[in-house]
């Protein structure tokens, strides 16, 4: 093997690891994101006449981050798979656990909490962009933003290196579509055609994850340039402003400025309607409540499905992924079940699901 192509083979690899890490810091953002929206008790159509039927309108915009996040991750496999690389969605050697710390350490440290302003805050700082992209650029990335601006950097200069076409190696036909894909938040970019139009592909794809996420490195404004599906065809805004939304009880206005809160209608939110779920439930607190344990492990099976139906959609049989549509409802009830079940210790806390993988004996 001469030098230079030595040279490709680390390049190569670390531009899957890198997209590798990328593809499990959007798994991560689910779980606590899901949590939070399961937690909430009270569901249904805000009505003024009836003011104790509230939180539908801050259900529906958590949901709304959740399916985006589902989108990034396919974003993200078309990417790697389109540079030969390989999605892992079910090692349990690089599947987060909570809390945890994003970024390898430096970034916001997740939880898994119940609906309240502290963790909706702390859902806003994960999706905080970047005030300055040029340590980012040099490695030193603290956001996630910052570190799709590293990614789309080294993705560029391999491509100068060596060529589109030494980088673009992948399959095409295990690139994921909107025809494969059952989800809503966006279109899915394949990243197909010549080696040119996969990097062009490439790079859209990741800068669709930034808008969406963060939406403010890519202007003053807080529209991430989607439309809504609807008869208003309204423009919607990026992560970091929906959950803005919630913490002011009022929606954005997609040209309203970054540095100004929202100025469109109300968002009504009852933070006293949730289930006190303990933080960061571990499966210890189970051990002496049988009903808990098996409920706990059901919901891990669920979830342990939805992990390798992925990593099976995205590594061999894209037809997989509609088959996991009643998988996601099934961890939704679970979740919920738990979620409405005291606690043993007489806290007042209830359960609460664990996301915890579990490995095949």
């Amino acid at each position: 093997m001469t030098s230079k192509e030595e040279k490709l083979r680390k390049t190569r690899k670390k531009l899957c690891e890198l997209l590798q890490d990328a593809l499990m810091l959007e798994l991560t953002t689910i779980p606590p994101y899901a949590t939070a929206c399961y937690s909430i008790l009270e569901q249904g159509q805000y009505d003024r006449s009836e003011p104790t039927i509230v939180n539908a309108e801050p259900i529906e915009v958590i949901r709304q981050v959740m399916v985006e996040e589902m989108l990034h991750m396919v974003l993200v496999a078309n990417v790697l798979n389109a540079i030969g690389g390989k999605p892992e969605l079910n090692n349990p050697d690089l599947l987060p656990t909570y809390p945890g710390t994003l970024l390898k350490g430096r970034g916001p440290t997740v939880h898994l909490r119940r609906f309240c302003p502290e963790q909706i805050k702390s859902f806003r700082l994960i999706e905080t962009a970047p005030k300055d992209t040029g340590p980012a650029k040099k490695g030193d990335y603290r956001t996630i933003g910052g570190f799709y601006t590293f990614i789309m950097l080294k993705l560029e200069e391999a491509c100068d290196v060596f060529g589109d076409d030494k980088i673009f190696t992948g399959d095409a036909k295990r690139q994921i579509s909107n025809d494969d894909y059952f989800g809503a938040g966006g279109e899915v970019i394949e990243v197909i055609g010549t080696s040119t139009q996969r990097r062009d592909a490439a790079m859209a794809a990741i800068r669709k994850i930034m808008e969406e996420g963060e939406g403010a490195d890519m202007g003053d404004r807080a529209g991430d340039k989607d439309i809504i599906p609807g008869p208003e065809g309204r423009e919607d805004v990026a992560h970091y402003f929906k959950f803005n939304e919630i913490l002011h009880s009022r929606y954005y206005h997609p040209d309203d400025s970054v540095n100004e809160p929202p100025t469109g209608g109300d968002l009504i939110v009852d933070w006293s309607a949730v289930s006190p779920m303990q933080d960061d439930p571990c499966e210890s607190n189970y051990e002496k409540a049988p009903e808990l344990a098996a409920l706990s492990a059901e919901f891990n099976e669920a979830w342990t499905g939805l992990l390798d139906g992925l990593h099976i959609a995205f590594n061999k049989d894209k037809s997989a992924l509609r088959a996991l549509v009643p998988n996601m409802y099934n961890i939704k009830f679970l979740a919920q079940k738990l979620m409405r079940i005291p606690l043993p210790d007489g806290s007042g806390e209830t359960a609460g699901p664990t996301w915890t993988y579990l490995v095949k004996k």
